[in-house]
């Protein structure tokens, strides 16, 4: 029924979008959440008091875009054939709302896919089963891009789409949040648990993983013109029912460590 009302208040219209929205609080009228960027990357990061690994929270903090130099370090960092594509790209501005909100949030998610019976496979990042991008092509894709566990990328939307892939996006606040949001999937099976939840392999994800999505960060925040506040799809629908909890058992420390090699090398 909670479902049913939020759903109703989006639909709505503008005069039905007074109250924030989950437990990041996110203004229907304003099309960001609460606080300062660092203030938000916290929540949405799920920190609670823990602090936002130095990185990320120096160029939160300082605001501003990413040089010349952190893009050609991003593109580099890139796999083939989507680095020359990016290249190409490069100097298309991102996505903005229908109201002209220019693109915010980088939002993390897993694939939660596929499914396992039993143990993960020993060489789960070589297991072309688990792989492969064929569960995400066959469908609508739900997100700008997917990257696999060996560091391969699929794109399905460049940054300059307005795209949803959350629950808040497609049915609490509706298509005025489009273009607000760029979404990576990072693909990570889940198994059966005995109490009937489906958890993810420890450790999450792959180290490619996390160094293509620290370039991701760096080439969608050069084409939108400011540094982007990192999420978790799953705080961003917390407080909405029927929210995902992904990414599970994601390093923020490994993702950090990678956005430094490319932002503050040695």
């Amino acid at each position: 029924m909670r479902f049913a009302l939020l759903l109703t208040a989006s639909l709505a219209g503008p005069a039905a979008a007074a109250e924030p929205i989950g437990t990041c609080r996110f203004d229907p009228s304003r099309l960001s959440f609460a606080g300062s960027p660092v203030q938000q990357a916290r929540c949405l990061l799920q920190l609670g008091d823990q602090p936002l690994p130095a990185p990320l929270q120096a160029l939160l903090r300082r605001g501003g875009r990413p040089t010349d130099a952190h893009l050609a370090r991003a593109l580099t960092a890139l796999p083939e054939p989507y680095a020359s594509y990016a290249r190409q790209q490069q100097d298309r501005p991102a996505s903005r709302t229908a109201t002209g909100a220019p693109l915010a949030y980088f939002v993390i998610h897993d694939t939660s896919w596929p499914r396992v019976d039993g143990e993960f496979p020993s060489a789960l990042d070589g297991e072309p089963r688990i792989n492969s991008f064929r569960y995400y092509v066959q469908a609508e894709p739900v997100a700008h891009v997917f990257v696999n566990r060996s560091g391969e990328l699929w794109a399905a939307y460049d940054v300059a789409v307005p795209w949803r892939a959350t629950k808040l996006e497609s049915f609490v606040v509706g298509t005025t949040s489009r273009g607000r949001f760029y979404h990576v999937e990072l693909v990570q099976p889940r198994r059966a648990w005995p109490n009937q939840t489906w958890v993810a392999p420890e450790p999450g994800f792959s180290a490619a993983q996390y160094r293509r999505l620290a370039a991701l960060y760096v080439y969608a925040s050069a084409r939108s013109g400011r540094w982007l506040i990192p999420a978790f799809h799953s705080a961003i629908d917390a407080g909405i029912p029927e929210a995902h909890d992904d990414p599970q058992n994601f390093d923020l420390v490994a993702f950090a460590h990678e956005l430094q090699a490319i932002v503050y090398p040695q």
